[in-house]
C-alpha cells in the first residue's frame, strides 16, 4: 500500500508539472535501476491509469473554464438584456407617444417659429384691407360738383385778364409774333364821362366779381392782375394766361367813342385770317358769342355782336382761345351810370359765366 501510494503521489507530481508547464508533450519513463519486466508493466498499467485520470481531471479543468465562461457569457448577456430591456421601453414609449419626438429634439424651433406667426399676421392684414376702402370713396365725392348750381366741373381753368392799368406803359411792343407794327405795351385806357371813374378801376372791380361767380360755380379761376399798381404789356398778360395752364382767355374792357348815343355791349376775337392766330380763331368766336349774348339777355343792353379784329396785341399774342369783353361805353352816359351800378355789374357777371357755361358744354 505504500509502494502504491509513493506511485500515486509520483503520478500526481507528474501530472501537476505538466498542467503547471502547459506542455502537452508526453514523458518517456526513464528507466530506474533494480526494477524488473513485471515492474515496467505494471508501471505501464499505472502510468496508463494515471494517465486516465489525468485525462478526466484535465477535461474536468477544462469543462470548468468553458461553464465559466458561459456562466459569464450568460451574465453579460442579461447585463445587456436589463440594460436593453430600459432602453427599448423608453423607445417603445417614443414611438407610441408621437408628439415626444417634436418637443425632445428642436429645442431651437420653439423659439424661431413663433417670430413667423406673429410677424405674419400683423404685416399682411394691416396692408390689404386699408387700401381698397380709403382710395375708392373719397376721391369721388371731392372731384363732383359741390350741388346742382354747378354745372361744369372744377377742373377747367380761366384766365381773367382786368385790361389797362393804373399808369400807362408807352414803350412800344410788336401786335403780334414777327408784327412790324408796334403799338404802346398798356394804355391808360377810357373814363367814365358822368362818373369819372378810370377804366382800369371799372375793369378791376367787375373782373374780381366774376372770379368770384365762376369760382363759386366750380371753375378755377387764374388773375392776371388783382391790383391797379402793375406794370404789364399786352404779351406780358397773354404770356401770363398761358402759363397758369387756362383754358381760355377773358379780357373785361370797356368801350369808349366821340359819339355820346354809342351804346351796347360786344366782344372781339380774331378773324379767320388773322396772321398771329388764325388756328384760335373758330374758338374764340364761339366763346365770344356765347358770352356777347347772354350779357345782353341778362343787362337788356343793345347786342352789337362779335367784331373781327387783327390789330389787338392781347388776341395776337394769345396762345389759348381768347376773347375781349367790351361791356358798354363809358362816353354815354346812361351806360356809364349802369356799368358802376353793382346790381348792373351782378347781371353783366352772371352773363359772362353762362356764357363760358355755355362754350364749355361743346368744347
Amino acid at each position: 500500500m505504500k509502494w502504491r501510494t509513493w506511485r500515486m503521489a509520483v503520478v500526481l507530481m507528474l501530472i501537476i508539472s505538466l498542467a503547471v508547464c502547459g506542455c502537452g508533450r508526453k514523458q518517456e519513463p526513464q528507466e530506474t535501476p533494480g526494477f524488473t519486466e513485471f515492474q515496467t508493466k505494471t508501471e505501464s498499467v499505472k502510468e496508463t491509469e494515471a494517465k486516465t485520470d489525468k485525462e478526466k481531471e484535465s477535461t474536468k479543468e477544462t469543462e470548468k473554464p468553458e461553464e465559466k465562461e458561459t456562466d459569464r457569457e450568460t451574465q453579460e448577456q442579461t447585463e445587456q438584456e436589463a440594460e436593453t430591456l430600459p432602453s427599448m421601453a423608453e423607445s417603445a414609449q417614443m414611438e407610441t407617444v408621437p408628439p415626444s419626438e417634436p418637443e425632445a429634439e428642436p429645442s431651437t424651433q420653439p423659439q424661431t417659429e413663433p417670430t413667423q406667426p406673429q410677424t405674419a399676421p400683423p404685416t399682411q392684414p394691416p396692408t390689404q384691407p386699408p387700401t381698397q376702402p380709403q382710395t375708392q370713396p373719397p376721391t369721388q365725392p371731392q372731384t363732383q360738383p359741390p350741388g346742382p348750381s354747378v354745372p361744369v366741373s372744377g377742373s377747367r381753368m380761366i384766365a381773367i385778364d382786368p385790361g389797362h392799368q393804373a399808369r400807362a406803359w408807352n414803350e412800344l411792343e410788336p401786335i403780334g409774333p414777327g408784327a412790324s407794327v408796334m403799338k404802346p405795351k398798356t394804355s391808360s385806357g377810357t373814363q367814365g364821362c358822368v362818373t369819372g371813374i378810370a377804366e382800369s378801376q371799372l375793369n378791376l372791380t367787375v373782373a374780381l366779381k366774376l372770379r368770384d361767380a365762376l369760382q363759386a360755380r366750380g371753375y378755377q379761376v387764374y388773375m392776371v392782375r388783382t391790383s391797379q399798381d402793375v406794370q404789364l404789356s399786352n404779351k406780358d398778360r397773354a404770356d401770363m394766361a398761358y402759363a397758369s395752364g387756362a383754358e381760355i382767355f377773358i379780357r373785361i374792357h370797356a368801350n369808349g367813342s366821340a359819339d355820346p348815343a354809342m351804346n351796347g355791349v360786344l366782344t372781339m376775337a380774331p378773324s379767320a385770317g388773322n396772321p398771329y392766330v388764325a388756328h384760335l380763331a373758330a374758338a374764340s368766336n364761339a366763346l365770344s358769342a356765347s358770352i356777347v349774348n347772354h350779357i345782353a339777355a341778362n343787362t337788356g343792353q343793345r347786342n352789337i355782336g362779335v367784331l373781327a379784329t387783327d390789330d389787338m396785341s392781347g388776341i395776337n399774342w394769345s396762345q389759348i382761345p381768347v376773347t375781349i369783353v367790351e361791356m358798354g361805353y363809358m362816353s354815354n352816359p346812361d351806360e356809364d351810370r349802369a356799368l358802376n351800378t353793382p346790381s348792373f355789374q351782378d347781371k353783366m357777371v352772371q352773363g359772362i359765366c353762362s356764357g363760358v357755361d355755355e362754350y364749355f358744354a361743346s368744347h
